[in-house]
């Protein structure tokens, strides 16, 4: 017989083999309970492995002419409703300024007021996802096909803890479902890269990101 192997989204460790693989140390996860309040329960003796996403979607500035359509398709095809808010790809909260805000020296730096440059926020599809180990319910999971991190609405209390988690604030509390969202990566195939007029957006998968970078330096 052909013994089937498990991958790690299968599998459960103690919190001592999760510090042996990720390289943690226990001042550092514990430092993630005292930085984001509510998510000590997270932090328990088992706790969930991930393995790398399919790919990620990225943005090109330079091609970004502001529509934000990504964000009304993204927020459709989710939601049901054009939001904003809710929307997985961010860019209508760095238009003005860019992601840093006023500073300064604005007029140089990105967003309309500024050098134009538009900046698009996407989630990274962290291998180590902070959102998820932060999660106080463990309502983050991973999609087995894509395996993109995806917020299960029934078990989401609506804290917020994943969006203060994330460093770039990616996950975000619907406010009339009071659930987090974030992105699903569209089973492969996702909306706004799809909706994109300029392709400015591109979800680029790990392959070809590799094979990119074998090419670009020579790498056998």
């Amino acid at each position: 017989m052909i013994e089937e192997k498990e991958t790690i989204l299968d599998q459960k460790v103690t919190r001592r083999d999760f510090l042996k693989i990720s390289g943690m140390s226990v001042l550092g996860i514990s430092a993630v309970s005292w930085l984001f309040p509510g998510c000590s329960n997270a932090v328990n003796d088992e706790v969930m492995l991930f393995e790398n996403a399919s790919g990620v979607i990225v943005h090109i500035s330079n091609r970004c002419t502001g529509c934000l359509l990504c964000e009304s398709t993204c927020s459709v095809v989710n939601d049901g409703k054009a939001s904003q808010t809710t929307a997985r790809v961010k860019i209508s909260r760095n238009f003005a300024y860019g992601p840093e805000g006023v500073t300064g020296a604005w007029w140089n730096n990105p967003g309309d007021m500024g050098n134009f440059k538009l900046v698009a926020e996407t989630c990274r599809q962290c291998e180590v996802p902070a959102c998820a180990l932060a999660c106080p319910e463990q309502a983050i999971y991973q999609d087995k096909k894509t395996g993109a991190k995806i917020v299960d609405a029934e078990k989401c209390i609506g804290c917020g803890t994943c969006t203060a988690a994330c460093p770039w604030n990616i996950p975000t509390v619907d406010p009339d479902l009071k659930v987090s969202t974030k992105c699903v990566l569209c089973h492969g195939y996702p909306g706004c890269v799809s909706t994109c007029p300029t392709g400015a957006l591109n979800f680029v998968t790990w392959e070809d990101a590799i094979q990119k970078y074998k090419e670009h330096f020579k790498v056998s």
